[in-house]
């Protein structure tokens, strides 16, 4: 007697539909390496060494001009969007706060940075690595 492959697609169907959505936000332990490097305001912060439009990402770390933070946790999100938390320096500080930094790539070029949940700024991304301090 052969027996119908239908109940086991039926209950395979099911089981599929009724499994969790995938999570939100999912924790991981650093920036993605498409987003690690040096990224400039405009096309000049990547090629003049006196402008202060740079920013360089690290694992675990985002270095500004005038402020600096280290990260210790992070999120990745749906939009492909990465959230750090963390301690944060800013200009003429001697202390630490606690801060975020969201950065989001839009394309392998393009990055979009913001700070503690205000205004995203648009990076590009430096051919050459110039110091950012």
């Amino acid at each position: 007697m052969k027996r119908s492959a239908l109940p086991s697609l039926v209950s395979a169907a099911i089981l599929a539909t009724s499994a969790p959505a995938a999570p939100a936000r999912e924790a991981i332990r650093a920036f993605p390496p498409a987003m690690i490097g040096t990224w400039g305001y405009e096309s000049r912060s990547c090629t003049e060494e006196s402008d202060d439009g740079r920013v360089e990402v690290a694992a675990r770390s985002v270095t500004f001009f005038a402020s600096y933070c280290s990260i210790g946790r992070f999120r990745s999100h749906r939009d492909g969007t990465v959230t750090g938390h963390g301690r944060c320096r800013g200009e003429g500080e001697t202390t630490t706060e606690r801060g975020s930094v969201r950065l989001r790539l839009e394309g392998p070029t393009s990055l979009v940075i913001a700070l503690n949940g205000g205004d995203h700024t648009r990076y590009q991304c430096c051919e050459r690595p110039l110091q950012v301090r």
